[in-house]
Parts: structure tokens; sequence; C-alpha cells
């Protein structure tokens, strides 16, 4: 299990660093799905043009760059197509993902709401584990799902998608590597370097925060590749 943990690993991040034009791409869209949500907080609410961005725009276009990365991050292993290719199956892919999302959310829903008016320690770590651990996992599960068969085929296989997600080979993937490239980014971000120079020290915390997103970056779409070269590798096996 391990062997094949790491075999997927290796291989995610083998293409990260050998296809340039998919990396390229990918980090564009997460540039600009930043620059999205920065402006989001950012943007006054002075005039109507400002409160249709600040309400309506801006979050729809943060949406739309969301699952595009989700669907770069789940194909730049597996397909072989050209960037081209391979990008026009992002966007075509992304509202697919963005409707098989809905569904979850409403069964998670109802688990977050009652969880939190509980308000007790163990209920509220347990609440802790779906939110950041059970739910992206059977996420990514069901968009490969959604990806490889269709969405009525992944909607009736949510089961196998919670299934398949919670699996240790999943879980371990996902730990591990939220934990290595997570923490090098709170470091990173958090790390307080004093300097004598205020516009030195300016510099440097750009210069940290910059690191840190990329960290994350890099962790997720390894993180997303790994996921689907172990599923790839796991419907091998069956038809075997």
């Amino acid at each position: 299990m391990i062997k094949d943990i790491f075999n997927a690993i290796k291989t995610a991040g083998r293409k990260i660093f050998t296809n340039w034009g998919a990396s390229l791409i990918s980090f564009l869209i997460y540039g600009a799905l930043l620059g999205v949500v920065y402006l989001f907080f950012t943007t006054g609410e002075a005039t109507a043009l400002q409160v249709l961005l600040t309400i309506l725009i801006l979050p729809l276009a943060a949406i739309f760059l969301f699952f595009v990365l989700q669907a770069m991050g789940l194909s730049y292993v597996r397909i072989e197509d050209g960037l081209g290719t391979l990008l026009k199956r992002a966007l075509s892919n992304s509202w697919k993902l963005l409707l098989m999302t809905i569904p979850l959310l409403l069964l998670a829903s109802p688990i977050l709401y009652f969880g939190w008016n509980i308000n007790t320690r163990a209920v509220v770590y347990l609440l802790y584990l779906l939110l950041y651990l059970a739910l992206p996992l059977v996420a990514i599960h069901l968009w490969l799902l959604t990806l490889h068969y269709g969405m009525w085929e992944a909607f009736i296989g949510i089961g196998g998608a919670i299934r398949d997600g919670l699996q240790p080979r999943s879980l371990l993937i996902y730990v591990f590597l939220v934990l290595v490239f997570g923490m090098a980014a709170y470091f990173l971000f958090f790390t307080k370097t004093p300097m004598s120079s205020e516009w030195t020290e300016l510099w440097l915390f750009g210069g940290r925060l910059a690191a840190a997103l990329l960290s994350i970056f890099i962790g997720w779409l390894l993180t997303l590749g790994s996921m689907a070269e172990l599923a790839a590798k796991n419907t091998l096996k069956e038809k075997e």
C-alpha cells in the first residue's frame, strides 16, 4: 500500500515538473483565483458597478476558476493530449464538477448545522474532520467519477465516492501532502524575521507570502494528481 501511495505521488510530481504547459496554465488560473478573491474583499461599495462586482460577478468568477483548477489538477497526470485539449476539457468539465458538488454539500450541510449547534469539544473535532478531511476527499473522488463516467453515473455512485474517499490509501495521500505543504505554507507565512529596514522586512514578507501561496498550489495540484493516478491504477487492477 505504501509503495502504491509513493508511486502515485512520484508520478504526479514528475508530471508537474515535466508538463510545464499544464503546470503554467494551472498556476495562472490559481493566480487569477487569488486575484478575484482579493478584489472581492477589497472592492468598495461606492458605486453600482462596485456593488455588482462584489455581490455577483466576483463570486461567480471565483467559483468558475476554482472548478477549472480542480479539473486541470485531476486531468494533467492521466491525459496525454496537447495543452489546448487539456484546457478545453477543463473548461467544459468545470460546470459538471460544480453541479456534482451540490448534492455532496446538501448531504453534509445538515450534519454541520446540527453539529455546530451542539457545540461540544468532541463534536467540534468531529466536524473539523468532516469539513477538512472527509468532505474534500469524497469531493475529489466524486469529481473523478464525473470526469471518467459522466454526471449521472457519478450521482448514482456517490456511495462509492464516499467509500473510496475514506480508504486508507486516499487518506494517507491527503494527510501526508496536506501536512507537508500546509505546514510549509504556515511557517513561511507566520515566521517573522525582524530586519533593521522596514522596506527590507516588507520585501521579505512579500517573498514569504509568495512562497507560501506557491506551496499551497503545488501541494494541492500534487494531491489531485496523486488521487487521479491512484484511482486509475485501482481501476486497471479491478479490470484485470
